[in-house]
């Protein structure tokens, strides 16, 4: 009969709140689902009976509600509002509420909240716009800068700041030099950018001698010919060509047609200091210089580096591993001396090796964290070491027994702790 009454007095509850907001869901203070409203289901596909009754962390509920509002509040004990899609595609502004008694969650109300009722909803509402709009000129920006699968990756203002002027040189028509450290993204760059203009040849003269430069550059049926329809020839480490060859190619270059794009760790002042370059390939490119910084000197760029190979190394060998808050700040404050291609390694390497699913500060090679212990013990407040404690815990016994039942047996905790305990530790959809 309790049950009933709960029950009942859910659904009593739902229908004074629907008078206020539509899309009112209640759920009780183990998660699960007591109350769906008329007005949430009225025009959709799934029915009440689908949702009432359900754990809101189970598989088929994160699959209806993406993000699932009632998940996160019962997760974080906190009010939230974000933009939910549901089970037919639909996106609304959904805000959950933690209701508590005595201290003690006791319900989780949600409803929709296109309507703006005060202030508090007119704030909440503009910032999540901001985040989707920003987001979404994040996606565009990183898929106008595609090349072979691989992308330029301009979020710093110095990055593009880097892409607009080789922007702007390309449309001119105008031959290019780009400079700056070893994996910093200078030929993603300028392929990018030239290659929305043609077909570009790109030629690497660092593992090869000057007879091969020579005849495969200028000799018989090279690819800078007016013939090959090339747009644009992009030179690697130009610095290591010889006068007479700097030479030799631009005038090539220019008697086909074709614009040389020449990459370098170096600026056109460093060479001409080292007496590297001629003053007529200086004059060549001195006014289409660009410089493209390092990874360290472009937070906004690694931190998305960092997601974009995440995401990649995730979808190459079918995991799910998350680096927790701690964990990323480590990352974003490691000095990346090979840039990029240290990051790329770096995170492929921890995704495929990695027994858990959320990565913490203590999981990272060694060489990343250095004294990050030390350093962490030295300065964390009670709460983060009785977290990093709990987490300890709760991985050990789950990793043990394997079931959220086992886990509360182990560590005498009800099952709605030991639930909540493991979706926040272990991960999502984790039983």
């Amino acid at each position: 009969m309790a049950t009933q009454q709960n029950d009942l007095d859910y659904e009593r509850l739902g229908h004074i709140l629907e008078s206020i907001h539509p899309g009112v869901t209640i759920a009780d203070s183990n998660g699960v689902f007591r109350f769906v409203s008329e007005s949430y289901l009225s025009g959709r596909s799934v029915k009440g009976s689908d949702i009432i009754g359900k754990f809101a962390g189970c598989d088929e509920m994160m699959k209806m509600f993406s993000p699932c509002v009632t998940q996160m509040v019962y997760e974080t004990h906190q009010r939230v509002t974000t933009v939910q899609k549901g089970a037919d595609n639909d996106e609304t502004f959904v805000t959950g509420i933690p209701v508590f008694n005595g201290g003690q969650l006791e319900m989780i109300i949600s409803y929709s909240s296109w309507e703006i009722t005060g202030f508090d909803d007119l704030r909440e509402r503009y910032n999540v716009l901001q985040y989707q709009n920003k987001k979404l000129l994040k996606e565009i920006d990183l898929m106008s800068c595609r090349d072979g699968g691989k992308r330029y990756i301009a979020e710093s203002s110095r990055s593009r700041d880097s892409r607009r002027l080789v922007g702007v040189f390309c449309d001119a028509g105008c031959p290019c030099y780009i400079y700056g450290p070893s994996g910093s993204g200078k030929s993603f760059l300028a392929s990018a950018v030239y290659g929305k203009k043609g077909a570009l040849y790109s030629y690497d003269c660092a593992p090869v001698s000057e007879e091969v430069i020579e005849s495969e550059l200028l000799g018989e049926g090279s690819m800078i010919s007016p013939l090959s329809g090339i747009y644009a020839v992009v030179i690697k480490h130009i610095d290591r060509l010889s006068p007479k060859l700097q030479r030799a190619v631009i005038e090539k270059c220019t008697a086909a047609g074709v614009l040389p794009v020449g990459l370098s760790e170096y600026s056109l002042e460093e060479l001409r200091t080292k007496g590297k370059v001629t003053e007529e390939f200086v004059r060549e490119f001195e006014s289409y210089q660009v410089q493209v910084y390092s990874l360290n000197e472009r937070a906004e760029d690694l931190k998305s580096f960092i997601d974009y190979y995440l995401n990649s190394a995730n979808k190459k060998y079918s995991r799910s591993v998350e680096f927790t808050p701690r964990a990323l700040g480590c990352l974003l404050s490691y000095e990346w001396k090979e840039n990029a291609d240290e990051v790329r390694r770096t995170v492929e390497r921890i995704v495929l090796t990695s027994e858990k699913k959320k990565v913490d500060i203590f999981d990272l090679p060694d060489r990343i964290t250095g004294g990050a212990s030390e350093v962490f013990v030295q300065n964390a407040s009670l709460k983060d070491m009785l977290e990093f404690y709990e987490s300890g815990l709760i991985i050990q016994a789950y990793e043990k027994c394997r079931t959220s039942v086992a886990v509360a047996e182990k560590l005498g905790i009800s099952q709605a702790t030991a639930v909540r305990k493991i979706h926040k530790y272990v991960g999502k959809g984790v039983d």
